[in-house]
């Protein structure tokens, strides 16, 4: 489920409940979803009984418990407790997110923000390179791709001069290395699956269980909204914090749950819908960089 479709679900709620006391119309507040800081308050909480009660006339837990009882019902929600004055933590199911990243594959190339998104994010890079001529210094000692991205980042001169060395190589701590290293790896993957035969289209979203599935297919699923509030906001940074995440999340995924079975085993349903989940990876890694004028690599 990405948080488009939850933040849908909560303004259906809380529309059910203004019609349950004869209000025509509720206005739906603006942000009243963001990622939980901590796995006890779920994936999400929400705010949105705190700031449309008032307009309810009603107190905002009472308008909560309405909220958490009516999205119970929603399959791609596992759980919904009312905290505090009036706050929702939402759990989403592992399978509702599966789905988000059979989903991605689905639209294939055509994933991604709107053009007019994609424009701003990319005017909002080149006006940072073209307005900072002691970042522009770095580019014959680092290249296009890390002057990019650093500049996507926020970084000044003075907070990586230090660092050309290390911009420079190989290595985990560079950013941009992590992130192209992590894309053509599922490239690679990719690559090891097809030459064993397997198959997307045994794909189960109940199949994506291990915990570190469900982490990498929530990254994944928060990247139009990420991309959306990046863009509005003028803020690339955003974009390159979630790609460092998916690429750190993708890695730990990769090490832990192979798309590509022993010699000595089956290909199953598992494996098939891992493919599924390596390739939505590939898909948002690749936009994501696109997006900062980055190349996105098959093979490292």
């Amino acid at each position: 489920m990405t948080p488009e479709l939850l933040q849908t679900a909560l303004a259906r709620a809380l529309a059910s409940s203004a019609a349950a006391r004869r209000i025509d119309s509720a206005p739906v507040p603006d942000s009243t979803l963001r990622r939980a800081q901590a796995q006890p308050h779920g994936d999400w909480v929400s705010t949105i009984a705190l700031r449309s009660a008032t307009s309810l006339r009603t107190e905002p837990r009472t308008l909560a418990e309405e909220i958490a009882s009516r999205l119970r019902d929603n399959t791609g929600i596992t759980r919904v407790d009312v905290a505090g004055p009036g706050f929702l933590n939402i759990t989403v199911s592992p399978s509702s997110l599966a789905q988000v990243a059979a989903d991605i594959v689905g639209t294939g190339t055509a994933f991604g923000p709107d053009a007019d998104t994609a424009a701003r994010i990319e005017a909002t890079v080149d006006e940072r390179i073209s307005s900072n001529p002691e970042l522009r210094t770095l580019l014959p000692a680092v290249g296009s791709d890390s002057l990019r991205f650093l500049a996507a980042r926020g970084s000044t001169v003075s907070s990586h001069t230090a660092d050309v060395g290390l911009l420079r190589t190989a290595h985990p701590d560079n950013p941009v290395y992590l992130v192209q290293v992590a894309h053509s790896s599922a490239c690679r993957v990719e690559r090891r699956a097809a030459a064993a035969g397997i198959s997307a289209a045994d794909f189960d979203p109940n199949a994506l269980t291990d915990a570190t599935e469900t982490a990498l297919a929530a990254a994944l699923a928060d990247f139009i909204t990420t991309t959306n509030a990046a863009a509005f906001a003028h803020e690339p940074r955003h974009i390159t914090c979630l790609l460092e995440a998916t690429a750190q999340l993708f890695l730990g995924w990769a090490r832990t749950c192979p798309v590509t079975p022993r010699i000595d085993e089956d290909i199953t349903r598992i494996h098939a819908s891992r493919l599924v989940l390596d390739r939505a990876a590939i898909i948002v890694l690749a936009t994501g960089l696109r997006l900062l004028g980055v190349r996105a690599p098959e093979r490292m």
